[in-house]
């Protein structure tokens, strides 16, 4: 019997935790719970844009799920944005913007598997050139 595959997540973030008032991960449980439900794994990513550490991660997953949350940074997909627009955006991290960034990049160089919901489908879109 082949063991469970173990599906990186990548977490939301926040500025500041509940436990510590510090830079934080935050993560929705449904995530989680519907990769156990399908016989997966769960293994929730670290928010450190790191290449090593984020190629090592990929490497030792057998698929990847970039999660929804807080908008892209504008300046990703449009420098020139216009102040009305501006005004609609959130606010966004761009530390997990980079991270996850260098994660899609991993998960095509590695040909790892990849589902991206809501904000993770508008990274893959960004970082495809849309």
């Amino acid at each position: 019997m082949s063991p469970a595959p173990l599906i990186l997540i990548s977490p939301s973030t926040q500025s500041q935790g509940a436990e510590f008032y510090d830079y934080s991960l935050s993560l929705s449980d449904a995530y989680p719970q519907a990769i156990e439900a399908a016989g997966g794994v769960p293994w929730i990513m670290s928010c450190t844009p790191s290449a090593s550490l984020v190629a090592e991660s990929v490497r030792q997953c057998a698929g990847v799920l970039l999660t929804g949350g807080d908008d892209l940074q504008p300046k990703l997909y449009a420098p020139r944005l216009s102040a009305r627009l501006r005004k609609t955006v959130h606010a966004a991290d761009s530390r997990r913007d980079l991270m996850e960034l260098l994660l899609l990049r991993e998960v095509f160089r590695q040909r790892k598997p990849l589902l991206g919901i809501c904000r993770g489908h508008q990274l893959l879109n960004v970082a495809l050139g849309g």
